[in-house]
Parts: C-alpha cells; structure tokens; sequence
C-alpha cells in the first residue's frame, strides 16, 4: 500500500482512523476522567490517586476540606475536554487556597466551581457531571529548569500498539501553568528512538526556548523514555481503541504515570514534529503487533530522525546489590535489598516474603536445573522498580530464609542494564 506524505487532517483523522478503529465503549471510557481511572486501576497501570469524588450538591457542602493534604491536590470534571474546568491547588491552610499560577481562592470559590462542574458547565456533552479531586503530582527535577508553573505532560499518539508521535507540552504563564498547547503552552517534538527532543511551537509559531527561563528546548533528553512508550502502548491496548492519545507524566518518586487518555488527540504534534502522522499511522496500520515490546522496537527503529543514529542508547549500569521498590496488594509498596544474578534463569523470592505480601501465585510451574538436578517451583506474579524501570515478572518461589537477601533478579528481568562487578555493594 502507498504511503502517504500529506499532513493527517481533521476529516481523515476521524474517518479513517477514530470511527474505524475507535469502539464506542472505549471512546466513553476515554471521555471521562473516573471510568479511564477504573479501568487503569484493574490493569495495573500507573496514574494519579482518585482522593474524593463529588455526585451531589449537598456532598459538597459537607466535605472536609482538612481531610486533603496541605501540599496541595487537583480538581477536575470527570467529563472535562482541552483543559477545562481544571483547578490545581498547590497548597493551601484552613479556608485559604492557592493555585499552581499563585491565585488565592476560598473554600466558597472551590465549592461554587464544583458545583458548576455538577452542572456540566465544562462537560464535553454540556450535560450534568461528576468532579473529583486527584493527588497532586509532584514536578519531575528534570523539568525544574524548564518550567516556573505547572506539570509538564508528554503527549504520545499509539496506533496498533505502536507508539508512532511523541510531543512534550510545557506549560507557560501564558498557559496559566497548564499543558495544553491551545492555551499558549510550548509543545515540543521528539525522536522516537531516543526520547531527544528536537524542537518547539508556541501558538503556531517556531520557539528555540522557553519563554519564562530562557531555557533551550531542542536536544534535551527525556527520562524514563523506554517505559513512556511501553507504558503508552499498555494503555493502547486495553482501552478498546485502536487509535489514541496518552497524557504520560513523570512524578518525582513513582516514575511515568498516566494522565488521561484521548479518543480524539489534536493535530498540533504534528507541527511540533515537522512529520506526518498520516505517513506514519500507514506505515504499521496493517501489522500484527503482539506485545509492547515489540511495539517500542517498531517505534524507535521506524520513525526515528536522522540525527538519532549518531546517539549513543545508554545502558543503566546497576551493582551487585541493588534497592528495588516491589509493589503489592492494592497499591503498597515495600523497598528490598536484592542480589542480581546474571547466571540465574529466572528471579526468585523468599516463600515467607510471598505470603507477608500476599503477591499472587501463577500457575506455571517453572523447571530449575542445579548441581542436585531438576526440580520445580511454584511462580508468583511480580512487579517492582529498579533504577525507576518498571519490570513485571515471573519469580520462582523458594525458602531463602538462610540467606542474605531474601530475593535475586535474574537475567531475563535485567534487560537494558549492565551489572558492574567492580563496584562495592551498596
């Protein structure tokens, strides 16, 4: 099939692409914020803590603003679109708020605005809504330098599970510290292979820096890039829509998390890009892509820019004894001293640690060869951080109680490290 070269316009875009591949059960999901929460929730996937949800006025009048943490929180419609109707607070004591762009607001100010959003008057539909307060996410280091205001996104447009357009949105006091483009944020392209950003629009106009630091946008590499387009292309695939847009921001602590997802992502990143999604969406549209991995091979060997093959991928160099942050039950976590072991087939957890945490045993029953010969173990279902990489994993299951650590990673989950076993264990 030819591949187009034309830009992807509105009409294309919806014909060929949203109302194809698009269900309507997905696009509901998508459209609002609590149902995208729910679903993300029951795969696992990373996104803000729903903290209170709103469905009557009097629910409103009896809440407890004090039962929020101080540093700050987000309100939002459930059914909101572009941005609309978002207040974030950065901090606030007693009855007096202020927001991320340093206005002040009562209590009466957030109560009356909830109750407009109760009223749908920033629905998508114009019809009565939901609002809910979300925890607020703390800013990344690495954007500290770009951004004075606001929570800086990366918008990645996915199609069959390929991540196939990346775009970094920065919000601006143009933007009143949101990320949306359409309200003078700065959106910025990226290569695909390396996560380098290559350069930016503000309101349909070439900018080399940002307007509020003077920081330089254009070769700046993005962290966690890896586990943004995997992460993406998870989404993808459970959202019942072929053809998306994921909001992905990276917090401080829990690394990428999702923001929302769009049934109908905007044109504009194709204009911080200098490419056609068109050409693009063509080219894997007829594709068997089975799984992430595979997907984020497809993206970064395919639409890579020129200049990407002259930069150098880094491995993330770990020690012999590494920290990891294994996640368990409904959200917890627990920091673990483990041992890597590159000569091990598979990772391993201690039975006592399995049954403290109550991690989920898989039904495969996986073979170990040793110097006693070939026995089996019971599995267990694992997900945990190394070096902020998000790993899921099989682990086998055995009595470590006699040993130092009361877990090791085996090769197979060490994929994109390299161990130095020069340095000291930590």
């Amino acid at each position: 099939m030819a591949v187009s070269q034309n830009v992807l316009g509105m009409n294309a875009r919806n014909y060929l692409y949203i109302g194809r591949y698009n269900t309507s059960v997905g696009i509901k999901t998508a459209d609002n914020k609590l149902l995208t929460k729910r679903l993300l929730a029951e795969h696992n996937l990373p996104t803000a803590k729903l903290l209170h949800l709103f469905n009557t006025r009097n629910s409103v009048r009896n809440f407890d603003w004090s039962s929020l943490s101080e540093a700050g929180f987000v309100i939002k419609p459930a059914r909101g679109y572009a941005g609309a109707g978002i207040i974030s607070i950065k901090r606030f004591h007693g009855e007096s708020f202020v927001t991320v762009s340093n206005k002040r607001l009562k209590k009466s100010d957030l109560e009356t605005h909830i109750l407009d959003i109760l009223d749908g008057a920033h629905s998508l539909q114009n019809v009565s809504d939901s609002a809910i307060i979300e925890e607020r996410i703390k800013l990344h280091p690495f954007f500290r330098k770009l951004v004075q205001i606001g929570i800086p996104d990366i918008r990645i447009i996915v199609f069959n599970r390929v991540p196939i357009m990346g775009m970094l949105r920065l919000p601006t006091n143009d933007s009143r510290g949101k990320a949306n483009v359409h309200l003078g944020a700065v959106g910025v392209g990226i290569d695909m292979r390396t996560g380098i950003t290559t350069g930016g629009v503000q309101r349909g106009i070439a900018v080399s820096k940002m307007p509020d630091t003077g920081h330089k946008i254009r070769g700046i590499r993005i962290p966690n890039w890896n586990d943004i387009l995997s992460l993406s292309s998870d989404v993808q695939a459970m959202s019942d829509m072929g053809y998306v847009g994921v909001d992905v921001v990276l917090e401080d602590e829990k690394g990428p998390m999702v923001l929302e997802i769009n049934a109908r992502p905007g044109l504009a990143i194709q204009i911080a890009n200098m490419a056609s999604l068109r050409t693009r969406l063509e080219r894997i549209e007829h594709m068997n892509v089975n799984s992430s991995t595979r997907a984020v091979e497809l993206a970064r060997s395919l639409f890579a820019e020129e200049f990407s093959e002259k930069v150098q991928i880094r491995p993330i160099v770990i020690e012999r004894v590494e920290n990891i942050i294994l996640s368990f039950g409904s959200g917890e976590e627990r920091g673990l001293a483990v041992k890597i072991d590159t000569g091990a087939d598979h990772s391993s957890i201690d039975h006592k640690l399995v049954k403290e945490l109550g991690l989920p045993y898989s039904d495969k029953v996986i073979s170990i060869r040793s110097s006693h010969g070939q026995t089996q173990r019971p599995s267990v279902k694992i997900k945990y951080r190394l070096r902020n990489k998000e790993i899921k994993s099989l682990a086998t299951v055995i009595d470590r109680s006699h040993l130092t650590y009361p877990m090791i990673i085996g090769y197979p989950d060490l994929k994109g490290f390299l161990v130095d076993p020069s340095k000291p264990t930590s």
